[in-house]
């Protein structure tokens, strides 16, 4: 089955690094237009034989102004947005105590805020054409409590991603965009690193699949839902967890 990628105009946001990374590469390779978008410029690597379909944009995309600029930037580049994938996110391991506002605010900033403020610059210019596809990010943790490491800003960010996704899609269905969200588990990222390979170990002893994730296991569920075969899948989260959480 043909995805139906070839020609379209995706943007990335957490490009640089991760399964951010991975899915702007399989949608590159697909032969997507990519705009790839980064806190930072630097790192945000295009596939080889990608030119003249890959724009790396450093910016903010927690701020109204970041999230609309890409979107303005992929529109002025490639004339239109057909698919967003929402992948910025930051992480959080602190205990009850240590999660002061600072923290907080800044997790949910960047993980569910910039997730809105982004999707809602992206479907307005989606809604032009009546087509999009909008993939978010959530996690196991938003199921799990947390789990093994993430804190309660993280957790409540995630669990978030999960009502918007369903309120977004309820608005954007009559538009002719399908809004679907992707909820990871343990992937090597350096987002992991911090669990240590003794907790990791004993996490993988968990997993029915015995591994951690890669992101292009993710990269492929992403690309899945970016497709034009998938317009009638919207409102979902998808687990990728190697079975680790089932429901």
């Amino acid at each position: 089955m043909r995805l139906g990628l070839d020609g379209r105009v995706a943007i990335v946001t957490g490009a640089g690094s991760g399964i951010g990374a991975s899915v702007a590469r399989a949608l590159a390779l697909e032969g997507s237009a990519i705009v790839a978008a980064d806190l930072h410029e630097d790192g945000i690597e295009p596939p080889a034989d990608c030119a003249g379909r890959w724009l790396a944009v450093p910016g903010d995309v927690a701020t109204p102004s970041g999230a609309e600029r890409v979107v303005d930037i992929a529109v002025e580049t490639f004339g239109r947005v057909d698919v967003l994938v929402a992948c910025a996110g930051v992480y959080e391991t602190g205990t009850l105590e240590d999660v002061d506002e600072k923290v907080w605010d800044r997790v949910h900033d960047v993980n569910l805020r910039g997730s809105y403020l982004c999707a809602r610059a992206a479907i307005a210019e989606m809604a032009k054409r009546g087509y999009g596809r909008v993939i978010l990010f959530s996690s196991i943790a938003a199921q799990t409590g947390g789990g093994v490491a993430a804190g309660p800003a993280y957790v409540a960010a995630k669990a978030g991603i999960i009502g918007l996704t369903r309120s977004l899609a309820q608005k954007a269905g009559p538009l002719g965009i399908t809004v679907n969200c992707v909820a990871p588990g343990v992937i090597d990222t350096p987002m992991t690193e911090v669990m240590g390979p003794e907790v990791k170990q004993d996490v993988v002893s968990k997993v029915p699949m015995r591994r951690t994730g890669s992101p292009d296991d993710v990269a492929f569920v992403v690309a899945m839902l970016a497709s034009e075969p998938a317009g009638y899948l919207s409102g979902t989260h998808l687990d990728v967890n190697g079975g680790l959480h089932m429901t």
